[in-house]
């Protein structure tokens, strides 16, 4: 996705006066990166995982937008049933956590006001998140939760089961929270700092609230209680050590891993097992090497998030597509860029950047070609029609093919059976270069660049990565059949390894199932993955374990798990495997190759992640050090430093602006610009 946007960014109008060519090489026959999505079987949406927008990602909305008032539908292909972006993304209901109280889940569904504003607005300026605002935004959210409980029927936030009978009444609740506000606002100015231990007096107050709320009998007003323990931590901690004055802001602490930080500045113990907190590491994936008893992420960055996420949105918290994400926003942004002339050569793996004599400039590119173009085939066009929209297949179509492609044309641990290899010159085939790989790819193909420069090293070295693992099952019976009345939701804090599970039935429509096999459920499962890279074994063996692995805990996952949700999908014996589309008969790990199963554990593939002490070492993508090299991913230094596809947009839209002459953030809605 951030080549597409350098890609986009470079190729506007006028691009020609300034540039004899852009193109794009792309390992495979789809584009996308982790944001690729493909049809299978009866045209189902496989995709690299769970993708959600969130209603603050200007400059991705903005993109957007701007491509499919390009791409004019309604003019070129009145028949797509999808013909404006409020088509292909809508606000999305029900975001929510898996809470666990005692011995038993709950699911605990959030409310966020909706409102009628729309993100990525033209002319907008979208809202950065700084310090004092991520203050005053969270004392507000206090406030606003303590007031709620004054009508627990119409709470913001709710759980699906009954809770305990109520011991205090909410009228007193509302009160003990209101006065640990105004103790948590006389304690600021008391706050020491940094380093310092929490003040005494509000601990004190803390602990006297918690005992008149019924922490340990009443769901709701526990989690009230955590809330506050979480945000007066924060916003004590915002203060104690001084980010509100500090050039940096909250990157300031980013060398201090979150939960550590929230315990300095007197947060409850429990506050990093409470659902909220377990929810926003998997929102991130923020676990040292996949490993869920290993949280770790940049405090600075948490903090950033949170306001973010909360208070930084547009129009819905959560945004979902209504197909899969190649079909909405990758194969429409393909569609301009080629109709703009930009050319893409697909089946063009990148193996090696060559440095110069004097290593200062990129002097040359190894490709393999991974296979040839039939006769009078000039361009490779990747789309498919299903349903009438364009959208990418799960393999090649051979049609345009010389012959018959091999295995592994998306994977590093594919075959190198090539049909040529290519060496790009300077000054012959390019004059300037944008790296647009994940950051695992980093060391696979710019092994000089790593050895010549100690910051690529750094770079590489301290910022970490982590393997993910997804899956989607298609069920015939509905989700209310199934025992579930909240279509559309999306919820965290669940169980490992699949933490996440997310009700996806928008995209329904767009799959071309026959009418006996037709799916009115479809449920999406992700997680990381522990899988540590580079491998100590042959690629091929560590690829077929991981996927064992995966396929087995998916299987246990559904047999132990999804009841919570789906009760209506479980008997006595474990899951009901008869209620999937399309299984052919199969049980257990075995009906899952019906299914979709993604193990994420090629370097392409995996998730960048924000440990603590590693964003100083990221890159910006005008900081390749190399004359005729940016650089563009989510693990730059872009100003939203963490995976996601509104850090990808940001850097590559700066890489452009790099090979533009322009300013860092010339038309970039930017977030954490120190």
């Amino acid at each position: 996705m951030a080549g597409l946007s350098a890609a986009w960014r470079l190729s506007e109008p006028g691009w020609r006066n300034q540039f004899e060519s852009i193109t794009v090489y792309q390992r495979g026959w789809r584009l996308g990166g982790k944001a690729a999505s493909s049809r299978g079987d009866n045209g189902r949406i496989q995709e690299h995982g769970l993708h959600i927008w969130l209603g603050s990602y200007e400059n991705a909305f903005r993109l957007l937008r701007e491509c499919y008032a390009e791409l004019d539908r309604p003019t070129t292909d009145p028949a797509a049933p999808i013909q404006t972006w409020r088509q292909a993304l809508i606000p999305a209901d029900n975001p929510g956590l898996a809470d666990r109280f005692g011995d038993d889940w709950l699911t605990w569904l959030g409310t966020h006001p909706v409102d009628d504003r729309l993100p990525g607005e033209p002319g907008g300026s979208g809202r950065t998140m700084t310090v004092t605002s991520f203050i005053e935004r969270a004392l507000r959210l206090l406030l606003a939760f303590a007031d709620s409980l004054r009508e627990p029927a119409s709470s913001d936030l709710h759980l699906t089961t009954s809770p305990v009978p109520p011991k205090a009444s909410p009228l007193r609740t509302v009160e003990a929270v209101q006065r640990a506000m105004l103790a948590a606002l006389v304690a600021l100015a008391d706050a020491g700092g940094p380093g310092e231990p929490a003040a005494g007096p509000l601990d004190e107050t803390l602990i006297a609230i918690r005992d008149v709320i019924d922490y340990d009998t009443r769901p709701g007003h526990r989690r009230t209680w955590l809330l506050l323990s979480l945000v007066t931590a924060a916003v004590r901690g915002i203060v104690a050590d001084n980010l509100i004055t500090r050039p940096n802001g909250f990157r300031a602490i980013n060398d201090e891993e979150f939960g550590h930080w929230l315990l300095r500045h007197g947060g409850h113990p429990d506050v990093l097992e409470s659902a909220m907190v377990r929810g926003l590491y998997d929102f991130v994936f923020g676990y040292a090497g996949g490993d869920p008893e290993r949280p770790s992420i940049a405090a600075g960055l948490m903090v950033f998030l949170v306001g973010h996420v909360l208070f930084g949105y547009q129009g819905a918290l959560f945004w979902k597509m209504t197909a899969g994400m190649g079909d909405v926003v990758i194969a429409p942004l393909y569609q301009v860029l080629r109709n703009r002339g930009v050319r893409f050569e697909f089946f063009h793996r990148l193996d090696a950047l060559h440095l110069d004599a004097d290593r200062r400039a990129i002097e040359a590119v190894s490709l393999g070609r991974q296979v040839r173009l039939a006769d009078g085939v000039e361009q490779y066009d990747p789309l498919t029609v299903v349903k009438g929209l364009p959208v990418f297949p799960d393999s090649p179509l051979i049609g345009q093919l010389d012959s018959p492609p091999g295995d592994g044309l998306e994977s590093h641990f594919g075959s190198r059976d090539d049909a040529e290899a290519r060496i790009l010159r300077r000054g012959k085939d390019f004059d300037q270069l944008v790296l647009a790989v994940s950051l695992g790819m980093v060391p696979v193909v710019a092994g000089e660049l790593v050895a010549d420069r100690p910051e690529w090293r750094d770079m590489t070295a301290r910022v970490r990565t982590v393997a993910t693992q997804a899956f989607q099952v298609w069920m015939r019976p509905s989700e209310a059949e199934l025992g579930w009345d909240h279509p559309g939701s999306t919820i965290s804090a669940y169980q490992r390894p699949f933490e996440t599970w997310a009700s996806m039935p928008q995209t329904l429509w767009a799959e071309a199932w026959p009418d006996a096999a037709r799916p009115r459920t479809v449920a999406y499962f992700c997680g990381s993955l522990d899988a540590p890279w580079p491998p100590t074994e042959p690629p091929a063996e560590y690829l077929a374990r991981y996927r064992r692995q995966v396929y087995a805990d998916a299987a246990e996952h559904l047999n132990r798990h999804v009841g919570l949700f789906l009760p209506g999908a479980v008997t006595d014996d474990g899951f009901d495997w008869s209620l999937l589309a399309g299984n052919d008969g199969l049980r257990g790990p075995a009906a899952l190759t019906t299914q979709h199963v993604s193990v994420n554990v090629d370097p392409s593939d995996r998730y960048v992640q924000s440990v603590p002490g590693s964003d100083r070492y990221r890159l910006r993508p005008d900081e390749s050090g190399y004359d005729n090299l940016v650089l563009a991913g989510d693990w730059t230094d872009c100003g939203m430093n963490a995976g996601c596809i509104e850090a990808a947009v940001m850097s590559g839209l700066q890489a452009a602006n790099a090979l533009l002459g322009r300013g860092r953030f010339y038309r970039i809605r930017g977030y954490w610009l120190p």
